[in-house]
């Protein structure tokens, strides 16, 4: 049967664990005997949480606070490389190689608006095959375009920051640039200072084009290590512009002889590129 109120000897037990508590409290006022005990517990709590504040907390906000570092360092790099690749571009157009600032009608086509930050386009490669471009005839990369000083861009040249690459053909999503090494691009190139020009195929190897010439027409020696510029003629790429050196000669037949020639760029170099309307 269950019990409805307590026992006496409950109510004693009760009535004695309150005189005896009452007692503890009274010579904690009166004594102060407790405070080496309660100093003892509050020391240990706060080393506890101490403990478990350097084992838990403090560590997830290191962590927190070195990802959010890290991310910055990352995106402040990349802004500084981009700003290094621009000055990169600037110094190839200056150039003293390079006639670009040098000629009157460059500097009309290209400074109309002289509100503008740059006198060309900026774009970002976007697909490059590189093994397309190592062993086969079609060398093509697609870039996006990020600026907008040029509106019609279709045969425009495309530079990096060691020279030209090639030129626009075709803009569907994004732009499509034929290679100088492309079997199917044509390059009219000469010598400086000499009445020497032809125009010099891709040879569908990465970094080199053909020029073809017949040396019973030019009977002048070409040696090997000879710079040759862009010629000026076609509309796309102007004139002056060091598009690469002779590294071998091979005589096809007594009327024919190509001439190698190894580009000064390399499309694979960087993502940044710039943009020219000639």
């Amino acid at each position: 049967m269950a019990r409805i109120s307590p026992t006496p000897g409950l109510k004693i037990t009760y009535f004695l664990f309150i005189f005896l508590a009452s007692i503890i409290l009274y010579f904690d006022i009166t004594t102060d005997s407790f405070r080496d005990f309660k100093n003892g517990f509050k020391s240990s709590k706060i080393y506890g949480s101490y403990i478990l504040r350097n084992i838990s907390i403090e560590p997830a906000k290191k962590i927190l606070t070195i990802t959010k570092s890290k991310n910055k360092l990352l995106e402040e790099n990349k802004i500084l490389k981009d700003a290094l690749n621009l000055s990169y571009l600037n110094n190839f157009l200056i150039s003293n190689e390079n006639s670009f600032y040098k000629d009157n009608k460059l500097i009309k086509n290209f400074l109309k608006n002289n509100e503008d930050k740059y006198s060309y386009d900026i774009a970002k490669l976007k697909s490059l095959d590189p093994k397309m471009f190592e062993c086969c005839d079609n060398h093509r990369i697609f870039i996006e375009v990020i600026t907008n000083n040029i509106e019609n861009l279709d045969e425009s040249m495309v530079f990096n920051s060691d020279g030209v690459i090639g030129q626009i053909i075709n803009n569907n999503k994004y732009y499509e640039v034929i290679l100088l090494t492309d079997t199917k691009h044509s390059t009219p190139v000469k010598i400086l200072d000499e009445d020497f020009y032809c125009n010099a195929r891709g040879s569908g190897k990465a970094d080199i084009i053909i020029c073809e010439y017949n040396p019973l027409v030019w009977s002048k020696d070409i040696e090997l290590g000879t710079v040759f510029y862009s010629s000026g003629f076609g509309g796309v790429y102007p004139k002056d512009i060091v598009i690469g050196n002779l590294i071998k000669k091979v005589d096809i037949e007594p009327s024919k002889i190509n001439l190698e020639i190894r580009l000064i760029a390399n499309p694979t170099k960087n993502n940044l590129f710039g943009v020219i309307k000639y």
